[in-house]
């Protein structure tokens, strides 16, 4: 009897093996990949159960699968994702959470531990498929969604990732203070914007979110043919606001005396340079100080 579909994605080829192996044991069918590239790839293909993830890869980290799948329209979104490695630096940890990770399990640990755990997430995913309470979404659609810290994650990152990839939902965006901004992305432009709920300008509302250091944000993936129609370049308006606010950051540079005389001496073009000084803030010529002429030969 096949009790489901799992997906392994790790670049240890010797733990992926035994894994396998552990696996088929049970009556699992078992796909396995060593990069992200390919076994998102894979997951997108096989639709699995289950997928394993190492938080390391050779091409690029575990995170990115998992953002990859949440973000998916339709049944890959939500199936579960379990990671499973190392945990020197427990950021990481909080990391696959935010990318969408329902458990992490921190090596040493059995491959029997693992395969329970499987287990107990695809028994779990088919419990909750389908099933809705009072009419609000299932746990598994809300498991679907991207969640993250403002102050662990770069929001404008995401934002251009969305782009680069044409995601359609909404991002909504919440700073300690309460405040609320919604982004209604479709195909990975920008729908509509809004900040308490009142609508805003793109870039305005992206100069609003981007200053708030601290918050929660999350990403709920939509049917594009569900959303307004696509209004403005995230990217451009990204970038623009971000050099806006470095701009606010970064006053006039005052001339001093010494800058005074760079430019004197620059526009001279070759010429002599007099010598100049600063006082009561106006510059003020010194005759005196000018390099005296040089003596005529004697004849």
């Amino acid at each position: 009897m096949i009790r489901g579909r799992v997906l392994v994605i790790d670049g240890d080829e010797w733990a992926v093996t035994a894994l396998v192996r552990a696996l088929q044991e049970k009556g699992y069918v078992v796909d396995a990949s060593g990069e992200a590239v390919v076994g998102f790839r894979k997951a997108s293909e096989t639709l699995p159960d289950c997928i394993v993830l190492s938080p390391e890869l050779p091409d690029i980290d575990g995170a990115w699968v998992a953002r990859k799948v949440r973000t998916e329209a339709g049944a890959l979104s939500k199936v579960p994702i379990l990671f499973v490695g190392e945990l020197t630096d427990r950021s990481v940890h909080a990391q696959t959470l935010n990318a969408g990770a329902d458990v992490f399990l921190a090596r040493p640990i059995t491959n029997d531990e693992i395969v329970a755990q499987i287990g107990a997430l695809i028994a779990m995913a088919r419990r909750l498929d389908g099933k809705e309470v009072d009419g609000s979404p299932s746990s598994a659609t809300a498991a679907a969604a991207i969640r993250g810290d403002l102050s662990a994650f770069p929001l404008a990152s995401l934002l251009m990732m969305f782009e680069m990839e044409r995601r359609s939902g909404l991002i909504e965006v919440v700073a300690m203070s309460g405040k609320r901004a919604s982004l209604t992305l479709t195909d990975g432009l920008f729908a509509s914007t809004e900040v308490a709920g009142a609508p805003r300008p793109a870039l305005e509302v992206l100069r609003e979110v981007l200053s708030w250091r601290a918050g929660r944000f999350s990403f709920q993936p939509r049917e594009s043919k569900n959303l307004p129609a696509p209004r403005a370049s995230v990217g451009a308006l990204v970038l623009e606001a971000m050099r806006l606010e470095d701009e606010e950051k970064s006053p006039m540079h005052e001339l001093s005396s010494e800058d005074l005389v760079d430019a004197v001496e620059s526009a001279a073009d070759g010429k002599r340079a007099e010598k100049i000084t600063a006082h009561d803030d106006k510059v003020i010529v010194r005759p005196d100080l000018a390099q005296p002429p040089h003596p005529k030969a004697a004849s």
